[in-house]
Formats: structure tokens, sequence, C-alpha cells
């Protein structure tokens, strides 16, 4: 088997391991942990106890995402649509603008996961507004990686 063929699937694996992780967790405190601890008596005890916890998982989540993007778009994707271009497949037209729309909106989720998760009170007034928010441009980024990886077939 090709080691490059390895390498690319490894880390095309990584990046959207990396995605259900951060999208998943987002859901799991929007909608499960935070409705929960507000039926607690010390839940804001309980959210500064797993907030540690939450944090090293989501700027994990984050950095391999921003490190296996790089070099899926580069390493990956650029060569690809450069080929198609040169083979005169128009599909292909729409893949830079799509990507730009993609990564543009990853870094707003990226901006709102980090905010979140430093003591900010004002922020954390609207908690659940802005996870709400980063559980959408979540899924509306998958959506476009979907619609991304169905212009190879």
């Amino acid at each position: 088997m090709d080691p490059i063929f390895v390498v690319n699937l490894l880390m095309r694996w990584l990046h959207v391991a990396a995605a259900v992780v951060g999208v998943g967790g987002t859901v799991m405190m929007r909608f499960v942990v935070l409705p929960a601890l507000e039926r607690l008596p010390n839940g804001d005890e309980v959210l500064q106890a797993i907030r540690p916890a939450f944090k090293r998982i989501i700027h994990s989540a984050l950095g391999t995402l921003l490190l296996t993007g790089f070099y899926n778009y580069m390493a990956v994707a650029i060569p690809k649509v450069r080929a198609a271009k040169e083979q005169g497949l128009d599909q292909f037209s729409a893949y830079h603008p799509v990507m730009g729309l993609k990564i543009l909106l990853s870094f707003v989720l990226f901006a709102i996961a980090i905010m979140l998760l430093k003591p900010v009170p004002s922020l954390h007034e609207n908690r659940k507004t802005w996870l709400s928010v980063n559980v959408v441009l979540g899924l509306v980024i998958m959506l476009l990686a979907a619609y991304l990886r169905r212009l190879w077939s």
C-alpha cells in the first residue's frame, strides 16, 4: 500500500474524528449538561469542575482540526482541484469559494468556543445562545464538507 495514501487516509480520519468530538461535545454541553446542571443547587460548581477536562477536549479537537485541515487542503485538495481543472471538469469551479466559506465559518466557531472556555462572565450569561450558535455553525460546516466531498465522485 502506498505510504502517501495511508498518511492521507489517517489525516482525513483525524480531521473527521476531531469534528465529531468537537461538535458532539458542544451538542452534549448545550442540550444535556447545562439543562441538567440548572436543576442542581450546586450546578455552577459542577460546571467549574468539568470545565478543565472539557477545555482540554475542545482545544485538542480545534488544534487537530487546524493541523489536519491545513494538511488536507494543501496536500490533497489543491492538487486534485488543479488536476480536475486541467482536465476541464467544471464541477470544481465552486470548490474554492465553498472551501473559503467553510474555513471562515470554522474560524468563527473556533473563536466562540475559545471565548466560552475562558472565565468571561458576560459571555457566560448567554452561554446557551453561544453554544447553540456553535452547534449550528458546526452543522453548517459539516454540510459544506459533505458538499465538497461529493464533488470528487
